[in-house]
């Protein structure tokens, strides 16, 4: 009876003891929050698309050179038929709103504006 006593005391002991540890712990972040960033949208015209590749290259108006990749999801207004329509406003001026996952720019939305 004694030997159950114990066996019981220290299952308690330890079920206590171990969550307290965990309720001290701060919760961690998964990877997958911390790679994905969303920056503010950039402006500037088209200079290059790779429909094959789904990556688009713009001159911003601070005059720097920035690619992007999309995908089916990415949401595309302006261009008839999506991506492929992209390819018949060269030149246009595009807004990216994007994500960096860890060193690429991934658009989430591309708008599209005529040409001035």
């Amino acid at each position: 009876m004694n030997v159950l006593r114990a066996c019981i005391s220290l299952t308690a002991v330890y079920f206590l003891v171990t969550g307290h540890v965990a309720a001290q712990q701060p919760p961690q972040k998964s990877q997958q929050q911390e790679e994905k960033k969303t920056l503010e949208p950039v402006t500037g015209e088209l200079l290059s698309l790779d429909t094959n590749a789904r990556t688009l290259v713009i001159r911003t108006t601070s005059d720097t050179e920035m690619k992007f990749s999309f995908s089916e999801e990415t949401a595309i207004i302006g261009a008839d038929k999506g991506a492929s329509g992209l390819a018949t406003v060269s030149g246009a001026i595009l807004t990216v709103t994007y994500q960096e996952h860890g060193t690429a720019n991934v658009a989430t939305k591309i708008e599209v504006k005529a040409k001035k």
